[in-house]
């Protein structure tokens, strides 16, 4: 019998096997593109064609981890080639606390005198730690916590080597409180390094304490502001940013990367279309405290400021009213940090993502005017993502960069008077990051109520 395929039936099958490819590629491509034309078809298809570099990135993973080539690879920078280190020292540590990899160079005469606090991944006590690492004002390593999470509501934390602590402040007791980039939970530990209290919640990027040091403000997962409790860890407070849209219904910057539906001439009113990836990438979130509010018209204390990385913004809110009171968009270029300062204006770290060099800025909430405080340029200063600046009280500058592995502090003539740098132990091309470095005044702890008292 005779069973071979028509000739017009082989022809029916490519024809339809080409409309599907096109089909499928439209379908694709609208959906990346931020049209919702396409539907549950798009979705689909997206997820269809995702599928082969999705598995082969796990398998890469798997295979990574396996060999231990790679296990730290989220906690890692490259050493810049031109590195020279040969003119840094260890830093030196109370007895139990080795940090091989940490190094600074500092002239003791002119930089600022109080503590400083310096959080990232760290070669510590002989192996990768997530940590806080507390620096006296004679330049001594004397206390270290090391930074991990517990399981909530039976979810396993990430492991270590995954995650990377973004967000932390600390108490005049000695406490701390702070979330991971990657992490589960919002935490709190004494003096001692013990857990007071964990909170489970998507929070990163940001821990700033109020005036009264009684709540801190974070953010919990993609468009939420939260504000939790320092004693119990509970969430006071939560501030969609879908409740800021509906309370500012004549303000449309919130919505930059909302992609609304192409009608075609239908005049449709009223309508939603879909999120683009990242809307918002919030990064930072600062009171307004109340010593400084008599230097900014038109804000109190307590209102709140903002840095949206995805819209290239800073903005200020009324974390009562949710009236935005004033918003900057374009001045920075995904930038980090946005800071009050005495002098009534904003502070704000300027990554200047792919652009050669990052800066610090002031801008002037009155006048738009944009200063440059600290030019990226006078000290090979670039972190294309992160990033922490800090404008101290005798006009030095704090500035943190942890692409580079690196922060240092800048006096009012633009010398570097202080820096410390984070290098992999027996590694000649990688380092580890540096979260943040914090300056903190000599009287700024209790000590008295530290658990764990410091040694003498």
């Amino acid at each position: 019998m005779d069973r071979s395929v028509p000739l017009w039936f082989f022809f029916l099958c490519l024809l339809l096997g080409a409309l599907f490819v096109v089909a499928f590629g439209w379908a694709v491509k609208s959906t990346v593109s931020g049209s919702d034309r396409s539907g549950l078809l798009g979705e689909v298809a997206v997820a269809v064609a995702s599928f082969p570099t999705t598995v082969k990135d796990v398998l890469l993973e798997l295979s990574s981890y396996a060999s231990g080539d790679f296990k730290d690879e989220s906690i890692r920078v490259p050493r810049p080639a031109d590195a020279d280190y040969s003119g840094f020292e260890p830093l030196p540590a109370t007895p139990g606390i080795e940090v091989p990899g940490l190094l600074i160079r500092a002239d003791r005469s002119a930089m600022a005198d109080g503590w400083r606090m310096v959080t990232g991944a760290f070669a510590l006590n002989g192996d990768m730690e997530n940590a806080a690492l507390l620096i006296s004002p004679d330049l001594k390593i004397v206390r270290a916590w090391t930074l991990d999470e517990i399981p909530v509501d039976e979810l396993e934390p990430r492991p270590k080597f995954r995650k990377l602590v973004h967000g932390l402040d600390i108490l005049r007791d000695g406490s701390v409180i702070f979330a991971f980039e990657g992490g589960m939970s919002l935490q709190r530990f004494n003096s001692c390094g013990e857990r007071d209290w964990t909170t489970g919640g998507g929070f990163h990027h940001s821990v700033t304490l109020d005036d009264a040091g009684e709540t801190v403000w974070t953010f919990n997962g993609t468009g939420t502001i939260a504000q939790v409790a320092v004693g119990d860890g509970a969430i006071l407070r939560e501030i969609s940013m879908d409740a800021v849209i509906a309370a500012n219904p004549t303000i449309d910057i919130l919505e930059l990367r909302r992609l609304h539906p192409n009608d075609w001439g239908k005049n449709t009113r009223n309508t939603e279309g879909e999120w683009m990836p990242e809307k918002y990438h919030f990064n930072d979130v600062d009171p307004l405290p109340a010593t400084m509010a008599a230097s900014f018209d038109g804000f109190r204390a307590g209102d709140l400021l903002l840095s949206a990385r995805s819209l290239n913004m800073v903005f200020v809110l009324d974390p009562e009213s949710l009236e935005i009171k004033w918003w900057r968009i374009g001045e920075t270029q995904r930038q980090h940090d946005p800071d009050w300062l005495s002098s009534g204006e904003i502070a704000v770290l300027n990554n200047r993502m792919s652009r050669d060099f990052s800066e610090i800025v002031a801008i002037d909430p009155v006048s738009f005017r944009k200063s440059v405080l600290f030019d990226g340029r006078d000290n090979d200063f670039y972190t294309r993502i992160r990033g922490k600046g800090q404008i101290l009280d005798n006009g030095d500058l704090i500035v943190t960069s942890p692409q580079q592995a690196r922060a240092f502090e800048v006096d009012r003539q633009g010398e570097v008077v202080f820096e410390v740098v984070n290098l992999k132990p027996d590694s000649e091309t990688v380092n580890y990051v540096i979260s943040e470095l914090k300056w903190l005044p000599r009287d700024y702890f209790e000590m008295e109520a530290w658990k764990c008292p410091l040694a003498n």
